[in-house]
């Protein structure tokens, strides 16, 4: 066969990552909660005014905290993506990302001299870790920009300070990760003076790397300050990733469950990390080392850094098994002529043509020949698209207290509504208010008067509805299969 129309390993994990994610994962990517649409909402008025809101959109748990849309970039895209193509655009683009992103990882291992079929693997494990949390969000992008950071630390070039100037001015626009990415640097630098310390004959080339890496470390660090709220953006990502309401009470900031099925990629990734580390034979630098361990403590505290462990920390696991196996184990007679083409051959030859069909798919509302091949409209299920509907309509007055993961989506198909939570801006009276209403813990009926809540939009099916229902301060104001709206009982009929 002639290399020039062989298949790479990338082109490999772009068709298996992207097509299933834009089409079959299309709900999943957009619609896993509220928070894409109240950044589609922030983005849209961002374009209409010229300017970033500088309190929350909705809220009147926390109207007059300062708002610091350090997203603000993304949402710009975000906005822009959906007026193009709607919610399959947005599927497409991010599927897309994601195909790049792992491919990339496998080009990275193959071109440190990794064999085909293990970077192959390596970077299959990658998309499964990083699938915990890739979604239709702004943090995508700190994945990405782990990812790219990961690439520059590893190219041992003289040039990587600048590659960082233009990386983190753009990262610290788009999400707040990108002190993650400072932290990766800032490990690879103490990894260097580690190693310096313990090769007096190599002393003065770690030493070289270390001040290179600490340029690279002051130069990222000098543009995230391009960003417009300066150092007030620092202080809002520190506040945030040491905050203990966040951590205790956010979903996705809890520890990993190794009881659910999707998180054992990472629980496998773990064992193999351990195995691979015994069976080397050769220690691991500590540069790599540091990233390793620092990043499965992030994860081991928030499962929604396992993604950035999968595109920084396994990569190098990856490295290090293939440089440390014993020699007389590398053989592996299975797919042999997998392993002779791929070096040669064509990158993209799958991934071109795959992306341009699936972004025509896209910009045609997600049709193809008549049929609905990505979903183009909000999931009823997922969101309380009716009752929304009807409680517009119907002009209600007053106060909402909304269900968390749906506050988003009622700020953009509701703009006129008061939330009691805005998923963009909240603070921690917010989340003691939410969490003693929602589980009706005593005085949460003086916690409703407080706030002079009006309308309650949550979950058919949750404990507070059921609450509801027996309570005769409260009426059944509309009701379906996703959503009930309740109603002050003293209120006339409409």
């Amino acid at each position: 066969m002639n290399s020039n129309y062989v298949p790479s390993a990338a082109d490999l994990i772009f068709l298996v990552a992207v097509p299933i994610t834009a089409i079959q994962g299309a709900t999943k990517l957009t619609q896993s909660d509220g928070d894409l649409v109240a950044h589609i909402r922030m983005g849209e008025s961002i374009l209409s005014t010229g300017h970033i809101p500088t309190h929350s959109l909705a809220s009147y748990t926390a109207p007059t905290d300062f708002l610091v849309a350090h997203g603000w970039l993304s949402e710009i895209a975000y906005a822009l993506l959906f007026r193009v193509g709607g919610l399959p655009l947005l599927a497409v683009v991010t599927a897309i990302l994601i195909g790049l992103t792992h491919g990339a990882i496998a080009i990275f291992l193959r071109r440190r001299g990794v064999d085909s079929r293990w970077a192959f693997v390596a970077a299959l494990l990658s998309l499964a870790l990083a699938s915990t949390h890739w979604l239709t969000r702004p943090h995508m992008f700190s994945i990405v920009g782990a990812t790219v950071a990961l690439f520059v630390l590893e190219s041992r070039s003289d040039r990587r300070p600048l590659w960082c100037i233009p990386l983190f001015a753009l990262w610290a626009n788009l999400h707040g990760g990108w002190l993650y990415g400072l932290t990766m640097i800032g490990l690879y630098v103490a990894g260097d003076l580690v190693e310096a310390a313990l090769s007096p004959s190599d002393r003065a080339t770690w030493l070289r790397e270390a001040r290179i890496n600490l340029a690279a470390l002051a130069l990222g660090a000098v543009s995230t300050l391009a960003n417009p709220y300066g150092l007030t953006l620092h202080r809002e990502v520190l506040s945030a990733v040491t905050s203990s309401s966040l951590a205790t009470n956010i979903a996705e900031f809890l520890p990993p469950n190794f009881q659910d099925p999707g998180q054992w990629p990472f629980l496998i990734s773990i064992v193999a990390t351990v195995a691979l580390f015994g069976l080397g034979t050769r220690r691991i630098r500590f540069p790599q080392l540091l990233v390793i361990l620092v990043s499965l403590f992030f994860a081991l505290r928030s499962f929604r850094n396992i993604a950035l462990f999968g595109v920084t920390a396994w990569p190098l696991v990856a490295l290090h098994a293939a440089d440390s196996w014993p020699a007389s184990r590398r053989k592996f007679p299975l797919f042999n002529e997998f392993a002779r083409l791929d070096p040669v051959s064509r990158i993209g030859i799958l991934a071109v043509p795959v992306s341009v069909l699936l972004l025509a798919i896209a910009l045609n509302g997600g049709g193809l020949a008549r049929v609905q091949i990505i979903s183009n409209r909000f999931s009823p299920t997922a969101f309380p698209t009716q009752a929304v509907a009807h409680a517009r309509r119907a002009g209600l007055d007053g106060r909402v207290f909304d269900a968390w993961g749906w506050g988003g989506y009622i700020m953009y198909a509701w703009p006129e509504a008061r939330l009691h939570v805005d998923p963009l801006k909240f603070n921690d009276e917010t989340i003691k208010s939410y969490t003693l209403i929602e589980d009706m813990s005593p005085g949460w009926q003086q916690e409703m008067k407080r706030w002079q809540i009006r309308t309650v939009l949550i979950n058919t099916k949750s404990r507070m509805a059921r609450g509801l229902s027996l309570d005769p301060n409260w009426k059944v104001w509309y009701r379906d299969s996703t959503a009930v709206v309740f109603r002050p009982a003293t209120e006339a009929a409409p």
